[in-house]
């Protein structure tokens, strides 16, 4: 009746998450099932100091973590990793996650063993290696507005101790919980069609080395920009419309979403006698193709048709020293990227517009290329005292051809901008840190690290003096304490840090053309203290819970001549979040057991602009999860915001259109092994 200890690899080594001197939050297989973490989405809500959404489309990912921005129009402020290999953008984030073995998300800046766009931390997704055993599972679920998921794997060996292969595959299906008031053809919004599948063939040659090949796809036709109209929308200033009820909207023109993406990726790990050599290979595709009613009114006035293809290439080989190397554990390592996206936006203006008939069009073409070396060192003074240093240096250009044409109603396509620009980056990014054992089950640490996003280039829809943005640069200063009490069934975890940034990049939005983009501020900071705990009450019985409390403040900003938002929270960023909840495991007869969790989570206050105009009040979410399980088979009722809390994701405050939460859900699930 004891805490177990966790293992993570956050550092790109294998170390007890106590050991690692960062705020660190783990949570295996048997975790992300017992809270139902079937996406990012889910997994934000049990991480502390993480938030995610997708505003508007499975495109238009939003990530804070510790407060720092990821934004589908620049480049991402955290780091997702799915087995070594970097998803560049943070639409790419919501990696459905079925058959994983682990989840870490290290906080703060990583900007040494990670590199660029890492300033909030790092998300490790690990999935499931096959081996000698097989196992093989079926399952379902279904729920209210009709929603379906079913999921399968098989996993085992194909030439035992050589050769084995997995197959894991997932369907989830969902009716929309946004109605649109305006008779349209289409599903309502917010509604899911999604598949996944991943394939991996591992292949161990010899007892030294270690090759999994991986291939993963995935293809979704979702509901897009299921917008209502708040009362800042211009039409409802005007007068011309009312704003729409809450889980309403009303648009001409149902939108749709498709995303067709897949990647291959290959791991070798190679035992030599000075240490292991780790090869990781990436290449990911993504397509992207919207439909939207860009003026978010019953009339005909504005739709976008929105296309993007991003192609990355990566590749990192490092060296890691052995775990038995005394009292100097090192690891080093170069890293290269190559990253193409391509964006064609059209505007097209209908029978309600001045301009009927015609359109505008734009299109980019960016081109990154980049390389990185790095390394770390940790050295053990007597048994109590370890110091760590490590340092990178990475090089990057960055290419990008902007055009902007305009096709009159009944005429042909007229140039208005057609330009290249171009530029070069390179950082020395340090991380210096401290961690002292009290006694084996108390350890305090420092750290001290820097990090930085690359800067990029707008499209043609941004104004002309926003062209390009420059990079962001910051610096983390941590303290923490992590402890285990009561024989190894209480654990508690307390970190507070200080980020400093330069140059914070801002997601601002361009009215005429409905498109967001990209500018720099001033300085700004983020202050904040994270509290997690865990405790064995008694055999089966766990209690846990987490705090944060942040401040996300700009020191320097001025949007316009004599207009200063020093003192300004961070849009987005609410001023702290909890959850409180227990599990309960007990046998009951035979190889039947029963299980339940619940768990309250709460959201503190959030700005929706940076002027900090639109306040969104704190809320909470009551989870509820019940269920038998057997050897071979799992049943559990569950269902989530329990309570049916109203609460809004977003708003987008110079359009006036926001989207809200997902109200009550339930269901049953059942899995199956074989």
């Amino acid at each position: 009746m004891y805490l177990e200890a966790v293992t993570v690899k956050a550092q790109k080594r294998s170390q007890k998450a106590h050991d690692v001197p960062a705020s660190i939050a783990a949570l295996d297989d048997v975790q992300l099932k017992d809270m139902d973490i079937k996406d990012t989405d889910d997994l934000a809500l049990h991480v502390p100091n993480l938030e995610f959404s997708n505003f508007g489309s499975r495109r238009h990912g939003f990530m804070f973590l510790r407060g720092i921005k990821s934004l589908p129009a620049g480049e991402p402020g955290t780091g997702y990793f799915v087995d070594g290999i970097n998803f560049s953008k943070s639409y790419m984030f919501n990696f459905p996650l079925f058959e994983v073995e682990q989840v870490e998300v290290m906080k703060g800046p990583q900007g040494t063993l990670y590199g660029r766009n890492t300033m909030g931390g790092v998300i490790n997704v690990y999935t499931k290696k096959p081996g000698n055993e097989v196992e093989s599972t079926l399952g379902a679920e279904i729920g209210n507005l009709h929603s379906k998921e079913f999921r399968a794997s098989w996993s085992g060996p194909v030439v035992e101790d050589k050769l084995f292969l997995g197959v894991y595959g997932l369907g989830a299906f969902k009716d929309g919980y946004m109605v649109n008031d305006t008779p349209t053809d289409g599903d309502d919004g917010r509604h899911q069609d999604g598949k996944s599948g991943r394939l991996k063939l591992r292949y161990l040659p010899t007892d030294d080395l270690d090759m999994t090949l991986s291939f993963d796809v995935q293809n979704h036709d979702d509901g897009a920009y299921s917008m209502r109209r708040t009362e800042r929308n211009s039409f409802v200033e005007s007068g011309r419309y009312e704003a729409d009820d809450p889980y309403h909207y009303s648009h001409d023109y149902e939108g749709s979403q498709k995303n067709d993406c897949w990647g291959l990726a290959l791991n070798s790990e190679y035992q030599t006698g000075f240490g292991k050599l780790h090869s990781i290979t990436g290449y990911r595709h993504f397509d992207s193709n919207e439909k939207i009613d860009a003026d978010f009114t019953p009339s005909d006035i504005m739709r976008k048709n929105y296309n993007l293809k991003d192609r990355d290439f990566s590749q990192e080989f490092r060296f890691v020293s052995p775990e038995d190397n005394g009292p100097l554990n090192w690891l080093a390592g170069g890293h290269f990227f190559l990253l193409n996206s391509n964006t064609e936006i059209t505007n097209l203006y209908g029978a309600d517009h001045r301009a009927a008939g015609s359109n505008m069009k734009f299109k980019t073409d960016k081109d990154n290329t980049g390389a990185a070396l790095f390394g770390q060192g940790t050295y053990s003074f007597r048994d109590d005292f370890d110091i760590t240093v490590g340092l990178r240096y990475e090089y990057e250009y960055a290419s990008a051809d902007s055009y902007k044409g305009q096709t009159p109603a009944g005429g042909s396509e007229a140039t208005l901008v057609d330009r290249s620009a171009s530029n070069s980056f390179s950082k020395f990014l340090p991380k210096f840190a401290l961690a002292y054992r009290l006694t084996d089950k108390h350890t305090l640490y420092g750290t001290v690290s820097r990090a930085h996003r690359a800067g990029g280039f707008n499209d043609a829809t941004a104004p002309a003096d926003h062209q390009a943005y420059s990079e962001e640069d910051s610096w983390l200063y941590e303290v923490g304490f992590k402890s285990v009490f009561w024989d190894d069934r209480l654990n508690f975890n307390v970190s507070g840090f200080y980020t400093s940034i330069e140059d914070e990049q801002l997601p601002l939005f361009e009215a005429d053309s409905m498109q967001g983009y990209i500018a720099n501020a001033g300085r700004s900071h983020r202050m904040g203290v994270e509290v997690d705990s865990q405790v064995v009450v008694m055999e089966g019985l766990n209690l846990s819970g987490t705090f944060t409390w942040m401040e996300a403040e700009f020191d320097n900003y001025s949007p316009s001549e004599g207009e200063s938002y020093k003192g300004n929270r961070v849009f987005g960023v609410p001023d702290y979040t909890y959850t409180v909840a227990t599990d309960y495991r007990r046998n009951i007869i035979g190889d039947w057991g029963f299980f339940g969790r619940a768990e309250l989570v709460g959201i503190g206050s959030r700005y929706f602009d940076d002027a900090n105009t639109v306040k969104e009040d704190p809320y909470e979410l009551v989870n509820l999860k019940v269920g038998v399980e057997g050897e071979h088979l799992d049943v559990y009722l569950w269902s989530k915001n329990l309570l049916d809390r109203e609460f809004v994701i977003m708003e987008n405050v110079t359009a006036g259109i926001a989207e809200d939460g997902a109200p009550r859900t339930f269901g049953i699930s059942i899995d199956y092994r074989f």
